[in-house]
């Protein structure tokens, strides 16, 4: 269950809302007597015909508490809530406006708790008069925390929550499509047993206002942002972390993809980013996510979601949507809602970028690189054959070569002395290094080999790239059943997100 609760109803009728003016301003907290003690038959039943008449009230903190410990106190505190928050409604059920009216200790004489957007005085009927006349909307909106939130968090007291709502002024305006300089509202502190809660009234002193779910929402993260920003913070700096590690993963990933190492499925991410990069050079403009048109994008997200099946980067994001749970369950109930794919969350438009950048930059054609340390110790056993062959065979040609005389023969003994040279041995002076012809031969196949495997390779992808990859990766049809299986999602549309995916973060 969410951390906070927003609920919010509006009225164009306002004639009963000076009673509720009057009882925001002047209500005491519950009785605290027979605390443990089980609730009564008839606040069971009355409990049983108001969630059937106001479904919505299940959602409710107080209900949560009831539902765990069915006890007087609990359902007194669930009863106070629905009647407060359905005031424009509680006369539809009469059993739950008798018990309300009729309990003790629910309101006190005397000072009242109003207060608003400056320190002046405030006379309560007077307020209540002119909320009561007004002829537009009026919202009735309540706000509430659990006891030990509000402790921790030192909203146990009407001030905290009074600057509260002052600090979230263009906030509460935005949400209801009001001018800053239109807005009115009121505002009373309950200090409950349970559930520590504010009512505000907020109307327009101008032009009509319009609060739709998205609205609701907006709020409720202002709220919910200004009450738990210590927590917060400290989450999405843990989020800021995971991102960042996502990140240099993929970043990894794409470089050992461009120098064509041996990794799974290293042929399909090229096909993939191939396609990426056949698709943008057809497109003008800006080569950045943001400005592609919509089919593009789509294809970019499903490459994204392809990569992120990588067992390493799969791991880290699952940690990050954690994090995320947890920050957006300070605002949602966060049961049975799946994480947000990673191609559809906005905080992850730059691994797409990262995506475009590689594709883009990537020679589909170029040769696959080879070890140029073995290449040149192949080179190095070559040359040593080709001088011990080619020295070899130059002394056998002197020996077959005439001489005019001895006295000559007899200069060439003298040079081969001066040189080292034993008289009949060979020219390199190493009598049992033999000239190996299949070696040579050998040694010239392999160069030949790793000279040309490059181009051979970039054939043979060529030829086969596209039918092999389609076939054993069915490109298509993963592709065709993506596009059909999900909602045409553009980051920049206007989505009810918590309502498709859980784990957006705010």
């Amino acid at each position: 269950m969410a951390k906070i609760i927003v609920s919010c109803r509006f009225q164009k009728s306002a004639k009963d809302m000076a009673d509720l003016i009057r009882y925001m301003a002047t209500r005491e907290g519950v009785e605290n007597g027979e605390k443990y003690n089980l609730a009564t038959s008839k606040q069971h039943d009355l409990i049983l015909s108001v969630v059937k008449h106001f479904p919505q009230s299940k959602k409710f903190l107080e209900y949560d508490d009831y539902y765990a410990m069915p006890t007087k106190e609990n359902a007194n505190e669930f009863l106070d809530a629905v009647a407060e928050r359905y005031a424009d409604r509680a006369d539809e059920l009469k059993g739950l406006v008798n018990y309300i009216s009729n309990r003790p200790g629910v309101e006190k004489l005397g000072s009242h708790g109003l207060f608003t957007q400056f320190d002046l005085p405030i006379d309560l009927n007077t307020v209540a008069e002119r909320v009561a006349n007004h002829e537009g909307v009026i919202w009735t909106e309540v706000v509430s925390l659990r006891r030990e939130d509000a402790e921790r968090l030192h909203f146990n007291n009407a001030e905290a929550w009074k600057n509260l709502v002052r600090r979230n002024m263009n906030e509460i305006a935005q949400a209801h499509r009001i001018k800053v300089e239109d807005l009115e509202w009121y505002g009373a502190f309950h200090n409950t047993t349970h559930h520590p809660h504010i009512h505000l009234v907020i109307l327009s002193k101008g032009q009509e206002g319009f609060l739709s779910e998205k609205g609701i929402k907006e709020l409720r993260r202002a709220f919910g942002q200004d009450i738990f920003r210590d927590e917060q913070y400290k989450l999405a700096t843990i989020e800021t972390g995971y991102r960042n590690e996502l990140k240099d993963n993929l970043a990894d990933l794409l470089q050992q993809i461009q120098m064509r190492q041996s990794i799974p499925n290293a042929d399909y991410y090229l096909f993939l980013l191939r396609k990426i990069k056949d698709e943008l050079q057809q497109q003008k403009g800006k080569k950045l996510y943001g400005y592609l048109p919509r089919k593009m994008k789509r294809l970019v997200d499903f490459a994204l979601r392809e990569f992120a099946k990588d067992s390493d980067l799969s791991e880290i994001y699952s940690k990050w949507n954690e994090v995320n749970r947890e920050k957006l369950s300070l605002y949602y109930d966060t049961k049975d809602k799946p994480d947000v794919p990673i191609e559809k969350n906005p905080e992850m438009r730059s691994l797409k970028n990262m995506l475009m950048r590689t594709a883009l930059g990537m020679n589909f054609n170029a040769a696959v690189a080879v070890n140029t340390a073995r290449l040149g110790f192949l080179f190095s056993m070559l040359a040593k054959e080709i001088v011990n062959s080619g020295g070899k065979r130059l002394d056998e040609l002197s020996k077959l070569m005439p001489l005019s005389d001895g006295k000559e023969r007899s200069k060439i003994r003298e040079k081969k002395l001066a040189h080292g040279q034993k008289e009949g041995s060979d020219t390199t002076g190493n009598r049992e290094e033999v000239y190996d012809s299949q070696a040579v031969e050998g040694i010239l196949t392999m160069l030949d080999y790793l000279i040309s495997l490059g181009d051979q390779d970039n054939v043979q992808d060529t030829e086969k790239q596209n039918s092999r990859t389609e076939y054993d990766f069915d490109f298509d049809t993963a592709y065709a059943e993506y596009l059909n299986d999900g909602d045409d999602y553009d980051e920049d549309d206007d989505l009810d997100d918590d309502e498709q995916h859980f784990g957006l973060s705010m």
